[in-house]
């Protein structure tokens, strides 16, 4: 049997924190969609926490996230401007797809040695994974304290035991 206990492990809590990102996604009503919570657009933080897992979690060469321009208009996912157009939830949804998928594929057909290969340097592929996984989490908690200030339940915290 191939080791992939580490690797599983790690996949598992990637997936359930994403899942509660998607989730995020489906609560905010459309009056925060565009506005500004915590001093940043709230869509565009979305994006920000896609753009890291999108960017980093692929075999080739880490690149500029993609998410820098939708339909030719400047996003800016590193939310150092105002986005220059608005994205809708179907428009994030679709960035939020093409991020799952490049996640998928990051944990497919490895194992646990592979988690100690050096991505570049001293940063291995587990650094890698858990800095995404961090990332995400901390966006996670960032809008569920947003929607909680708003009146707005959000979903449970989803754990080991989903």
């Amino acid at each position: 049997m191939e080791n992939r206990v580490f690797l599983n492990s790690l996949s598992r809590q990637f997936f359930l924190s994403f899942s509660m990102l998607e989730n995020i996604i489906a609560l905010c009503p459309d009056e925060l969609w565009d506005k500004k919570a915590a001093g940043f657009v709230f869509w565009q933080q979305l994006v920000h926490a896609l753009a890291g897992a999108h960017c980093w979690m692929r075999e080739e060469k880490p690149e500029v996230s993609s998410f820098l321009t939708f339909n030719g208009k400047n996003i800016y996912p590193e939310l150092e401007h105002d986005p220059e157009i608005t994205l809708t939830k179907a428009d994030v949804k679709q960035l939020c797809d093409e991020t799952k998928a490049a996640a998928e594929k990051w944990f497919e057909g490895k194992n646990d040695d592979w988690l100690e290969k050096p991505l570049f340097e001293t940063f291995t592929n587990f650094d890698n994974t858990t800095t995404q996984l961090r990332h995400i989490m901390y966006h996670v908690g960032h809008f569920d304290a947003v929607l909680r200030e708003q009146g707005i339940k959000t979903g449970e915290y989803l754990d080991y035991w989903g």
